[in-house]
């Protein structure tokens, strides 16, 4: 669950960053700094991605920091569509998943039981899925 944090606190550390470049980039617009005229625009394009950052990334990880530490995931059964470049994201059915890229050893088509949570997507844990079918003796 170390990733998660990590995870969190990355993602946390990015928007903060943008927030202290919308800060100077306001600034200096306020101060009339800029150079091109066309800059005086660098705040609402620094705005519109810090506003893409946090509702995409930052601001789901934490409503999940509750699930996290009380270990109340959600449960999803199903097939593994396609998996990511970088092996941080898989797709069960649609839905995107965030794994651990250190810990998964999955393939695409496997059937698998994830324990997630339900802002962020973050699966805390992937097993292969097994029927409950007896082979006949």
């Amino acid at each position: 669950m170390s990733y998660f944090w990590a995870n969190l606190a990355g993602h946390l550390l990015v928007s903060l960053i943008i927030l202290l470049i919308l800060l100077w980039s306001v600034r200096s617009t306020q101060h009339n700094r800029w150079k091109k005229g066309f800059l005086f625009l660098l705040p609402v394009v620094i705005t519109i991605v810090l506003l893409v950052q946090l509702a995409l990334f930052s601001i789901p990880r934490v409503l999940d920091t509750t699930t996290v530490l009380r270990s109340t995931y959600h449960i999803k059964s199903g097939k593994i569509e396609s998996i990511g470049s970088l092996g941080t994201t898989i797709v069960i059915d649609g839905t995107i998943y965030y794994v651990n890229p250190f810990s998964f050893d999955m393939e695409i088509g496997d059937e698998v039981t994830v324990k997630y949570t339900p802002y962020a997507h973050y699966a805390y844990s992937l097993e292969l899925f097994e029927s409950e079918t007896e082979s006949p003796e």
